[in-house]
């Protein structure tokens, strides 16, 4: 099942596009979709994963050093949301 995650942040486009040049064009592997706006004046950034561990791998090997190397520091104030989706038919 994949695995979503949801990031709404004050950084700018201009924060991302940094950060985005410092991942540079290499594929990301496991990630299903990147998609990338703004809604209120927030950056929002939705991923979709084949998992939580390709998320969190990708995170730790990779976004955050960029973030480093771009200078761009995450924000306490950024809300995270996180989730597998249930399947259809499925009790919660």
């Amino acid at each position: 099942m994949t695995y979503v995650h949801i990031t709404r942040g004050p950084e700018g486009l201009a924060d991302y596009e940094r950060v985005e040049r410092e991942l540079g064009p290499a594929a990301v592997p496991g990630r299903l979709g990147h998609h990338v706006g703004t809604a209120d004046g927030r950056l929002v950034v939705v991923d979709v994963w084949d998992s939580r561990a390709d998320a969190d791998r990708f995170a730790a090997e990779r976004l955050f050093p960029a973030f480093e190397r771009a200078g761009v520091r995450p924000d306490p104030s950024t809300d995270v949301t996180a989730f597998e989706p249930v399947a259809p038919g499925t009790s919660s």
